[in-house]
């Protein structure tokens, strides 16, 4: 175990950081974390307007929701339905505060590009249905690309400079050629792919093209590589969901966006991986079901261990494990190894099928920093969930069990060798 553990942190630490660490990865992760905020407001919009499901038939409530059914979706249509919009303003102002550019020029760049990229003239119409999820690929790379040129230019000083302005004035001015540019070079892009590919813009291309490529993370081997992956560099001190946020999330965000149009719709929900299917079922209670160990720790008879328990329980009801996860520890505690690094994944994987067979619904809004079980509710609309929360986190006890007492054991131990310790230097009641 020791060579293991050293091993993973010669090895793969300094990949992992690296990642993390890069600039694209970060503004990407920055940025979709930022995007949170309109998920929610989406995903509880959603649950507002879907209340009158919950009333039978040729009622007054069911008969108002139906009637007025185009208004409530409002609000979901104007979150969920623009959210490449949303994503190109969030990435955008990470990246553009990251290689230090003008941010304000850098937001409305990257709108432009995704606007261009995302949208075409059909008969004289404007057709913006792929400024939804769909587009978020396209709002991601550009609003990077965007950026990055805008950077280029003024390292490059291939701009307009006109001294004695004020510094907004300047920096309007010094962004005139590099944003021209970038119309210009959107602009003819969408139209030679949209001469390539017969009239599709795009996301309807990479949409045909690359429909595999994007189903296969919803699939129970990404499942499990993806949940493996994260515990691995829990184990090692590293975020695991901080790191694999930025690759994950736009695929997760995409899936949800389909699972709430089609709830919308009265349609079967597509996916199971959508971003809370991770947060409060692959990670119900935290990273590694931390929860169970937080559980057993306010039960253990080591009062070190207690003490870690009792303090981790209320992060533990809003999913945060950094207390348990640094705190017990479990990073680089040979005891935990094997439940945390294997056993989740296989969990996880098991959940993944529960959802995907239809016994319980798939995660169809987002609700973000909301306490487990009610999260677990809301984020589905299916009170099945709650059940299988409760069964993941018996099932989690169990796994750690074992485990978790051979680890109580070493340290009781250990406590035990330092009062007998402190009880012989009390003895000599030396006063000095």
């Amino acid at each position: 175990m020791e060579k293991l553990m050293n091993f993973m942190q010669t090895h793969f630490e300094p990949i992992a950081a690296k990642v993390e660490k890069n600039k694209f990865v970060s503004s990407i992760k920055n940025g979709m974390v930022a995007l949170i905020s309109v998920l929610i407001i989406g995903s509880f919009t959603l649950i507002i307007s879907s209340l009158g499901n919950m009333f039978p038939e040729g009622t007054v409530i069911k008969e108002f929701f139906v009637a007025n059914a185009d208004m409530l979706n409002l609000p979901f249509n104007y979150t969920f339905g623009l959210l490449a919009v949303y994503c190109a303003i969030t990435i955008s102002y990470n990246h553009a505060k990251q290689i230090k550019v003008p941010v304000l020029h850098s937001i409305v760049a990257a709108i432009m590009v995704t606007l261009i990229l995302n949208t075409k003239f059909v008969e004289g119409n404007l057709v913006t249905e792929f400024l939804d999820s769909r587009g978020l690929f396209i709002a991601i790379m550009g609003s990077l690309l965007a950026v990055e040129t805008l950077g280029l230019f003024i390292r490059k000083n291939i701009t307009i400079r006109i001294k004695g302005l004020p510094e907004m004035v300047a920096a309007t001015f010094e962004s005139v050629i590099p944003m021209v540019t970038i119309l210009c070079g959107s602009v003819l892009l969408s139209i030679f792919v949209q001469n390539m590919t017969g009239g599709l813009i795009i996301p309807e291309a990479l949409t045909q093209m690359l429909a595999p490529a994007i189903n296969s993370i919803d699939t129970p081997y990404a499942i499990f590589i993806i949940s493996f992956l994260e515990m691995l560099f829990w184990f090692i001190g590293l975020n695991g969901y901080a790191i694999l946020i930025g690759v994950v999330l736009p695929f997760t965000t995409q899936y949800l966006g389909a699972n709430a149009a089609a709830f919308a719709n009265g349609e079967a929900i597509p996916h199971v991986f959508a971003p809370n299917f991770w947060d409060y079922f692959m990670g119900f209670t935290g990273s590694g079901i931390t929860g169970a160990l937080v559980i057993l720790a306010i039960m253990s008879k080591s009062k070190e261990i207690k003490a870690v328990g009792k303090a981790s329980f209320v992060p533990m009801i809003f999913t945060i494990s950094e207390p348990v996860v640094f705190g017990l520890p479990i990073c680089f505690n040979p005891y935990l190894f094997i439940p945390f690094v294997f056993g989740t994944p296989i969990l996880a994987t098991i959940q993944w099928f529960v959802f995907h067979v239809g016994l319980v619904r798939p995660p169809i809004v987002n609700v973000g920093g909301t306490p487990i079980f009610l999260a677990n509710y809301l984020s589905t609309m299916d009170w099945r969930a709650v059940i299988l929360a409760a069964c993941v986190l018996l099932a989690a006890i169990a796994m750690y069990y074992p485990f978790f007492k051979m680890y109580e054991k070493s340290v009781l131990k250990e406590e035990a060798e330092v009062s007998e310790r402190d009880q012989a230097f009390a003895e000599l009641d030396l006063d000095f």
